[in-house]
């Protein structure tokens, strides 16, 4: 019998690490995966116990992801762009990548005229049953030779037996590059440009079971994306094309300052030239699942209440304080048992059972948390009883008095579970943080107005995001098994914008010298570029500097 493969098995758990601060010797004893320079990924025995934040630490914990979806190429100046005579811009020459839920790879969206694939690479984490790509240890990889000679077979899922049964994967890449159907009045942003596709693989459920999430929870792994981007990378300097990659997926769990592993991957991959990432801020907005504290001196504390209406398996939530300072939390039960704050030292790990209640509540503090030194305390409460539960919070070093909660991203939480006191900014989800990658807000393209509960900025540390907003409220997106339905979410507004950029890079490779923009000299054309209104100072948390407008981008270029 086959040895089993750590990365796909559930006796396996997955830890990040950052290799300067890899125990020596470390490798040796468990199975070793390289993400790049900074980051590797380990695979130890769950038997052995090494999965919880204070057994690994908190950065070393693989976060949860899920989907960020709930008349645009006009609005946004797409489609100018691409009929504009001198112009013509369709994204030939450049790759844009996808890590999501698969790609229905036999949709006219995603074939050229001869009905031969656009599809570059696809690496299904999913299974492993065929061959892994060349320095990953999982998984499946189908190129496009193969991807051709299933299309034109009776059989095509036997020799590419890879699906997109959400959809949400097929409809984000058709929205950023599908073919055109004018049958269908439908094209994607860059029609004409290669795809690559990473379908993610499910989460482990000993993380699904770590962090609380619903049992009907769709949620992928931190470190598989991690090791997507490398293959995205991997795969565009192998076709020496420009890469744009475009992350229509989000975490609430994570600082919000840009500093995750995911984040630092990302930001790692625009140093190289030619690549440009753009992420969905999330529909968050609206979904009170944030709340912001601030204490206006020493000692001083504050309540606020969570209500917990259904959550049968329990609840996830994360405390992040200001550089420099230090609280405590307490809790009362919606049978009034109460948990007093007290200090258990920088790096502690506590238990607390309610006597009357069938309720578990499980706190991990780090005074010190790796990427950002700030104070991160997460909260797990098993099988909590329903009603309001009071949170206390404590200040012991004071700075500014500034602390935030957050609650596990929509589709990772149950819906009766929320902040009865929530604050809508600081909404925008993880990687959308990271400073250098394109953070891309929703809006409604025929009312002009911003989606309701696409997710407001700043950052943590007060970085501006978003950077811009793009039309993300019913963009016409292919559907996996056939067809076209309307879309609508930061995620269509994000695969819009990459569409977007592939044009734009295309057009810098077109001009005289040619031209391969930084992803930083992108991110500062697109903000020239954008539309403002007169009704609004900018930049601001909702709309960033304002809306995309690719054409007005070229007209200041040429």
């Amino acid at each position: 019998m086959p040895s089993p493969i750590p990365a796909i098995s559930e006796d396996y758990s997955d830890i990040i690490v950052k290799k300067q601060l890899l125990p020596f010797r470390i490798e040796e004893r468990y199975q070793e995966q390289p993400v790049d320079r900074q980051y590797s990924i380990l695979y130890a025995p769950l038997s052995e116990n090494l999965y919880a934040a204070h057994q690994i630490g908190y950065i070393s914990v693989p976060k949860l992801y899920t989907f960020i979806s709930l008349s645009s190429l006009e609005r946004s100046g797409i489609l100018s762009a691409q009929t504009q005579p001198y112009l013509r811009l369709l994204g030939t020459g450049i790759l844009i990548g996808f890590l999501d839920s698969g790609i229905d790879y036999r949709h006219p969206a995603f074939r050229k005229a001869d009905g031969t694939t656009r599809i570059a690479a696809l690496w299904d984490q999913s299974d492993s049953t065929g061959i892994a790509p060349e320095g990953f240890s999982y998984g499946s990889e189908y190129q496009e030779d193969a991807i051709n000679q299933a299309l034109f077979s009776e059989e095509p899922y036997r020799i590419v037996p890879s699906h997109d049964f959400d959809g949400h994967g097929t409809a984000v890449a058709g929205i950023a590059c599908g073919s055109a159907d004018p049958e269908a009045d439908f094209t994607g942003a860059a029609p004409d440009s290669t795809l690559a596709v990473v379908k993610l693989k499910p989460a482990k459920q000993y993380l699904r079971d770590y962090f609380l999430i619903p049992d009907d929870a769709t949620a992928f792994q931190e470190n598989d994306l991690m090791l997507g981007i490398r293959y995205l990378i991997d795969t565009a300097i192998r076709l020496r094309m420009p890469l744009v990659i475009c992350i229509s997926l989000g975490s609430n769990q994570g600082s919000h300052t840009g500093n995750t592993p995911l984040e630092e991957v990302l930001s790692s991959a625009l140093l190289l030239g030619g690549t440009y990432v753009v992420a969905g801020t999330g529909n968050e907005a609206g979904m009170s699942h944030h709340y912001y504290g601030k204490l206006n001196r020493a000692a001083e504390s504050a309540e606020l209440e969570l209500l917990i209406r259904d959550a049968s398996k329990g609840v996830t939530l994360e405390f992040w304080a200001e550089p420099l300072e230090l609280y405590d939390i307490g809790f009362t039960s919606p049978l009034g048992e109460s948990i007093q704050p007290t200090y258990y030292g920088p790096f502690s790990y506590r238990e607390f059972t309610f006597a009357l209640e069938n309720t578990k509540i499980y706190v991990y503090y780090s005074a010190l948390e790796l990427s950002t030194g700030q104070q991160v305390i997460q909260i797990r409460i098993e099988h909590p009883s329903t009603g309001i539960w009071r949170l206390h919070v404590v200040n012991r070093s004071y700075i500014n008095g500034s602390f935030h909660l957050w609650l596990p991203i929509t589709g990772l939480s149950s819906p009766g579970t929320f902040f009865t006191a929530p604050n809508p900014d600081t909404t925008l989800v993880i990687p959308s943080c990271a400073s250098s990658l394109l953070s891309v807000a929703a809006y409604d393209a025929d009312s002009n107005r911003l989606f309701l509960n696409s997710g407001r900025g700043y950052t943590q540390n007060e970085i501006i995001k978003p950077d811009l907003a793009a039309p993300g409220v019913s963009v016409t997106a292919p559907v996996a098994g056939g067809g076209y339905e309307a879309f609508t979410g930061s995620c269509a507004a994000s695969a819009l914008t990459a569409g977007a950029t592939a044009l734009l890079a295309q057009g810098g490779r077109q001009m005289h010298p040619p031209l391969t923009f930084t992803a930083q000299q992108v991110k500062m054309l697109f903000l020239r570029g954008s539309r403002q209104s007169s009704a609004y100072v900018y930049p601001n948390r909702e709309w960033g500097y304002g809306t995309l407008d690719l054409y007005h981008t070229f007209e200041l270029i040429v």
